[in-house]
């Protein structure tokens, strides 16, 4: 098999991503859009074009994902979420006992 033929060195790439200016995504904007929407009564099409006018890269799809994903709960902590699903066996475990260890 014949090597593939890369033009520039994956360091020297690196080097220069590093020396990039972190962009801004719309999540950082999430605040903003909550306010628009639960404060001011915007619409989301109305906060896109908000957005927009003032040079931040929106459409009323993303800024619902923005808006919609602040709703959610934050993940509980892996132990936790293991001893719920245990308390949650045990009813079955006792209304089945022919199921033991099954």
């Amino acid at each position: 098999m014949e090597a593939e033929g890369f033009l520039a060195d994956p360091q020297k790439l690196r080097a220069e991503a590093q020396q990039e200016p972190r962009r801004r995504c719309l999540g950082d904007y999430r605040d903003t859009i909550r306010l628009l929407k639960d404060e001011k009564g915007f619409s989301l099409r109305e906060i896109a074009a908000w957005l927009r006018e003032r040079g931040v890269v929106a459409d009323h799809n993303a800024v619902w994902r923005i808006y919609s994903s602040a709703d959610r709960p934050t993940p509980a902590p892996v132990g936790a979420e293991q001893s719920e699903r245990t308390e949650q066996a045990s009813p079955k475990e006792a209304a089945m006992p022919w199921m033991d260890g099954a």
